[in-house]
């Protein structure tokens, strides 16, 4: 059976959507949403600080809030003694392994965590 050279194979689109995708924060309120944060280091640091891997601009947030770092394949959530506190999904905590979806309170501001697969 000849084949068409100009033709293209059809894109299986389970198998392009199953590759690698960032780790991120997705800013849901607050100012400047909505935007996404890709999480692309090992350590980041959320705060109001312009020094702050991940700065929003708003009195809700400590200049360093806190920390998020990857450890096995996985974040964890480290509240920095903030004043207003960290809340994932509704509950106040000083640190916690993230999975998808979940939901972190600063103040006003509500991020939303999506897991990377790589």
């Amino acid at each position: 059976m000849a084949t068409d050279p100009d033709r293209e194979d059809p894109v299986d689109l389970k198998t392009f959507q199953q590759g690698p995708t960032p780790f991120a924060l997705f800013l849901m309120h607050g100012p400047g949403s909505p935007r996404t944060f890709l999480l692309t280091r090992e350590e980041m640091v959320v705060g109001r600080s312009d020094a702050a891997d991940i700065q929003v601009d708003t009195t809700d947030l400590s200049p360093w809030h806190l920390l998020l770092r990857r450890e096995h394949g996985q974040y964890t959530v480290l509240d920095l003694d903030s004043p207003n506190g960290v809340y994932l999904n509704g509950l106040r905590i000083h640190s916690a392994v993230l999975h998808e979806g979940d939901n972190l309170q600063l103040g006003s501001v509500v991020l939303v965590f999506h897991e990377g697969r790589e």
